[in-house]
């Protein structure tokens, strides 16, 4: 997993994570709904809880704290969509 130069995982790596770990990812271009995303992620104070679960294997788990939940299933339903 990409990590800072610090060893600390940065904000926007942690959405792509988040995204990656339920099977999508962000629109190219980013849209004001994936900015909005970027900008929860950037502000979140959970990020020792979140570097925990993407370091844990399986898909789920987020739900109860990322601010992101919607966004991150509204993308998952994109991507699966025929």
């Amino acid at each position: 997993m990409l990590m800072a130069e610090n060893g600390i995982m940065s904000k926007t790596v942690r959405l792509l994570a988040m995204l990656k770990r339920r099977g999508t990812r962000l629109p190219e271009p980013l849209d004001a709904d994936a900015h909005a995303a970027l900008a929860r992620c950037a502000a979140c104070r959970q990020t020792m809880l979140c570097d925990e679960l993407l370091a844990a294997p399986g898909n789920g788990g987020y739900r109860a704290f990322c601010a992101n939940t919607h966004y991150v299933e509204h993308r998952r339903e994109e991507e699966l969509k025929f």
